[in-house]
């Protein structure tokens, strides 16, 4: 069936486009019978052809407002009643090209594209063809910008491409009037872009003086997002536990990261840049890798050494984590108001994830040279939730006071899924479930069989089987704003991926890229309405609550966990 509903255009005896042709439904014809309306989605193609289909497939006609696309990740206030690109594949393309046609092939087609004329019919026909081919590659070029929002700015090639097509569309609507209705949206996009219109805002290399991306008052303002073009100061640690600070760019790669504590240490050694773990698990990075900031781990360090003196490394002693709890100070905290402001800072770090960081880092970072550091923060966050739990539990020694922690972990997760952040409510319930507090068999029985009930229906909705079907039935009901499980979307992107070729007989797969773009829009669905303030909570002054769930200090290291957790109630005989 798929293959009768299937459309091959040839150029040489050759594949260039594949469709698969779907019924869309029937309408009266005019001779009363009823036709059947087909679409074409595409399937495979070559990137060109694949181009020049959707622009194709645009509707010149539509109000301008009809392709506003996406503004940047962070003004989620401007996003509401926005409406996006009437075919999703569309979409796809614009957030997916960089797989598969590079900027430097996609500017010269597209300006190709816009001064594409007709080569027969009349004079009228000729300008008809003229003004919608323009059109569609405006809207095109419009819903792009949108997308990549200001990490254009990172790209020289991409706003001279948008200087010069604003020229070219401006020269235009002499001639073509109708070209006019959209001279102000590009306009206002070459000015947001280029350096005279953003002064010193747009400065390529603005310092941003990020340090260790943990602990500090950096967490304490407002999140922005980060860049690739954004400098860091960052230290770097020695074998003897010694460090230098180097200051490089975000995205910089190892050998980059490498040459410049060379030039601070006055090294000429072979060196090599280690991720160690706070258990002391080490992995050596490779030259290429890119934006190695952002560790998973929650307590990471990164070492330079020589090559030979690998095995000498060891963890540093603050990597350890706290040796005593904090549950004296948010004891006194109530459970609503530490969700609250779990979700605020959740909220904030979620808002900061560029839609592309998801591509990037779904392919691989180091082919397109950029920084997922966003989304490595975000994911980052649910370790340090996670971990948390298990830490304040395995850290307290009174029993009672143990399941008095359980009583707390619970209602926090209970309202972090009231506000719809399932990231965090996965994270606590996960932390609740980790061995070393799901084996304190002595605290749990304490537990009263309210709460009991309340985990076990958490327990259900974790329920990993059939793909996780649980959350993804209860997620489907709920309305943005959501906070989503991240490292299920994450997993979702990899296993589509992973599970299917990227070409296919030398064609572009685009049913993978389709499957993929569907993950990035189930993000965009989710922070499609702006996140409103508890009207109970806001205008109280949670300080205190807000500093502390910002400056979360766990061990990390599951081997300590376990063993504090085996302190506390040893195994019975």
């Amino acid at each position: 069936d798929v293959e009768a509903n299937t459309v091959r255009l040839k150029e040489h005896g050759r594949d260039v486009l594949v469709l698969e042709k779907i019924p869309m439904g029937s309408r009266p014809s005019n001779q009363g019978s009823t036709q059947t309306q087909y679409k074409y989605t595409v399937m495979a193609g070559t990137p060109e052809k694949i181009l020049e289909h959707f622009l194709e497939t645009i509707r010149p006609d539509l109000p301008a407002n009809g392709m506003t696309g996406v503004p940047p990740p962070w003004s989620l206030t401007e996003r509401k009643g926005e409406a996006f690109l009437t075919d999703p594949c569309l979409d796809d393309f614009v957030l997916l090209h960089c797989i598969f046609m590079p900027h430097s092939q996609l500017y010269p087609a597209l300006m190709a594209h816009y001064h594409a004329e007709a080569l027969q019919g009349t004079e009228q026909e000729k300008l008809d063809y003229a003004l919608s081919n323009k059109r569609r590659v405006i809207r095109l070029v419009l819903h792009w910008a949108k997308v990549y929002a200001d990490l254009l700015q990172e790209e020289d090639s991409a706003v001279a491409f948008l200087e010069e097509f604003y020229v070219s569309v401006s020269d235009d609507s002499r001639m073509i009037p109708a070209l006019k209705e959209q001279l102000p949206e590009l306009e206002k996009l070459v000015k947001q872009n280029s350096e005279e219109g953003n002064g010193k805002a747009s400065q390529k290399k603005h310092k941003v003086i990020l340090r260790q991306f943990s602990m500090g008052e950096d967490r304490l303002q407002k999140r922005q997002p980060i860049r690739s073009t954004d400098e860091i100061l960052f230290k770097i640690y020695c074998i003897d536990h010694t460090y230098t600070t180097i200051r490089v760019l975000v995205a910089a790669s190892v050998t980059e990261v490498i040459s410049a504590v060379k030039d601070k240490l006055g090294s000429t050694e072979d060196l090599i840049l280690v991720q160690m773990s706070s258990a002391g698990e080490k992995v050596v990075l490779k030259p290429n890798e890119v934006s190695v900031f952002t560790m998973p781990n929650v307590n990471g360090r990164l070492f330079v050494c020589p090559r030979e003196k690998f095995d000498c490394l060891t963890p540093l002693p603050e990597q350890e984590g706290p040796s005593s709890g904090t549950m004296a100070t948010f004891e006194l905290m109530s459970s609503k108001d530490l969700a609250y402001q779990i979700t605020i800072y959740d909220w904030e770090l979620f808002n900061c994830v560029y839609e592309l960081e998801l591509i990037y880092h779904t392919f691989g970072r180091h082919h397109f040279k950029k920084t997922t550091a966003n989304l490595d923060l975000f994911l980052r966050r649910f370790n340090e939730i996670q971990f948390w739990v298990v830490t304040e539990i395995c850290l307290c020694s009174q029993l009672s006071k143990r399941v008095q922690l359980l009583k707390k972990f619970i209602k926090i997760a209970a309202h972090c899924k009231e506000y719809r952040n399932l990231n965090s409510f996965f994270a606590l319930v996960m932390g609740l479930s980790n061995v070393a507090v799901s084996r304190l068999s002595q605290t749990w029985e304490k537990l009263p069989s309210k709460f009991k009930k309340i985990y076990s229906e958490f327990e259900s909705l974790m329920d990993p089987s059939r793909n996780h079907r649980a959350y993804r039935l209860t997620v489907a009901k709920l309305e943005p704003p959501i906070i989503p499980f991240m490292p299920l979307l994450i997993k979702d992107m990899t296993f589509t991926h992973e599970g299917n070729n990227t070409l296919r007989d030398s064609l572009i797969n685009f049913e993978k890229m389709h499957m993929i773009g569907n993950s990035v829009r189930t993000a965009r669905h989710c922070r499609s309405q702006p996140f409103n303030p508890d009207s109970s909570l806001a205008n109280k002054n949670h300080q205190d609550v807000r500093v502390y769930v910002r400056q979360l200090n766990v061990i990390d290291n599951q081997r300590t966990l376990s063993q504090l957790s085996h302190k506390l109630e040893p195994r019975r005989s």
